[in-house]
């Protein structure tokens, strides 16, 4: 018989530890995580809370009509309790939870139905009928509390078990129950406690895991957008993000009326490179050329793509022709002083580029194509006239 239950107990314990254990680690939030779920979930709670107080505020009050009926003799008193006791501390709370912080805020939000709970207490604290009645309406209310009001689950811990704790001390010390009635109510109200717990922690659990969920997705199509405007080889922008950049920059510079340039750059003699020292050493000249034009430029208001090849272009916003052509022979300069070695025969390779460069005061009636041709033919040019120099365009050239 124990070869029939023990691999129970062995499944048992397997699907217990995969269960408990992904959810233990749901609470290990980073403390940047852990912020920022906080404070993304900060206003949904403060409405969620807000509603739920309401909706319990009059469903609690609402009760009046039974008291009224049961207890005609007692009705003043319980309009005092509802009314004077248990709604006011409901309405205070309503009224801070957005002028404390976090973990008063939990901290309110979970003590909330405390008060409620001891008014009923009182309030059915008359025969044994209307005791089974209170433990009826007080299982309802924490039920409430916890999935409806939502509170945190570590406040949770600390306010249900009081509850369920002050309940059981008010029923084994009341005179008018007996110990076997006493222990039923008892172990109805912590079964309720328990339950409550338990939904409390799984719902809190699932935010979570829905916030990771979130998080992952976030980051995932972030990485995605940020790998389609990259180049996979260089790490600078391919030609995707330059046409979007470029269409932005002219519409920028129409709005603002300042000029904009461009720098076409290529690569001196890189199908030599690739033929005599092979791809390897000309992807390793590609990629060390692109850091160093990247380097040299200021920042984020330039921007450097890989166009294609061995062919790099530069937008230059709010730039004239003659400021371009400065930025261009610092960069052929910074690319000459770049030493590649060749793994193959222990020597250095050095490279460089020309570059055509173009500016132009954008206008609605201009198009952006022009500058294009204006910089690709200055490149031309630059190539023609013994490479490694810079060449203006001479359409825009001032």
């Amino acid at each position: 018989m124990w070869s029939r239950i023990y691999p129970l107990f062995v499944r048992l314990a397997i699907l217990l530890r995969g269960t408990v254990r992904p959810l233990r680690l749901t609470w290990q939030f980073s403390p940047e995580a852990q912020h920022s779920f906080e404070r993304e979930n900060r206003e949904k709670r403060i409405a969620h809370y807000r509603f739920s107080m309401i909706v319990a505020i009059l469903l609690y009050n609402s009760f009046l009509l039974m008291d009224y009926f049961c207890f005609p003799q007692r009705f003043a008193f319980c309009v005092a309790i509802r009314l004077g006791f248990a709604t006011p501390f409901g309405i205070l709370c309503f009224a801070v939870i957005t002028r404390v912080g976090r973990r008063a805020r939990e901290a309110l939000l979970a003590a909330s139905p405390i008060p409620g709970m001891v008014g009923v207490l009182a309030i059915y604290n008359g025969t044994q009928d209307f005791i089974a009645t209170g433990q009826i309406a007080l299982i309802i209310m924490m039920m409430y509390s916890i999935n409806a009001m939502w509170p945190n689950f570590r406040y949770a811990c600390f306010t249900i078990p009081l509850v369920a704790l002050g309940d059981s001390i008010f029923l084994t010390t009341n005179p008018m129950l007996n110990a076997p009635r006493a222990t039923v109510f008892s172990a109805q109200i912590w079964t309720a406690a328990g339950l409550s717990l338990l939904a409390s922690y799984w719902m809190e659990r699932q935010e979570r895991v829905g916030f990771l969920l979130r998080l992952r997705i976030e980051s995932q199509n972030t990485e995605l957008a940020r790998l389609s405007t990259m180049d996979s080889l260089t790490g600078i922008y391919n030609r995707r993000r330059f046409d979007s950049e470029f269409r932005s920059c002219w519409e920028r510079c129409i709005n603002k009326a300042q000029s904009m340039a461009l720098l076409m750059i290529d690569l001196d003699h890189f199908k030599s490179l690739n033929d005599h020292h092979g791809h390897a050493l000309g992807d390793a000249v590609l990629i060390q050329v692109a850091k160093t034009l990247r380097d040299t430029l200021r920042g984020e208001q330039d921007l450097v793509a890989r166009y294609g090849g061995e062919e790099f272009v530069v937008i230059l916003p709010n730039r004239s022709l003659a400021h371009a052509i400065k930025i261009a022979e610092r960069l052929c300069a910074a690319v000459r002083a770049v030493a590649l070695p060749i793994p193959r025969d222990g020597l250095s390779v050095r490279t460089t580029i020309s570059i055509g460069a173009a500016s132009v005061l954008p206008t609605s009636l201009s198009g952006a194509a022009s500058l294009l041709q204006n910089a690709d033919a200055a490149l031309y040019r630059a190539k023609a006239d013994g490479r490694d120099r810079v060449w203006p365009a001479a359409a825009t050239a001032k």
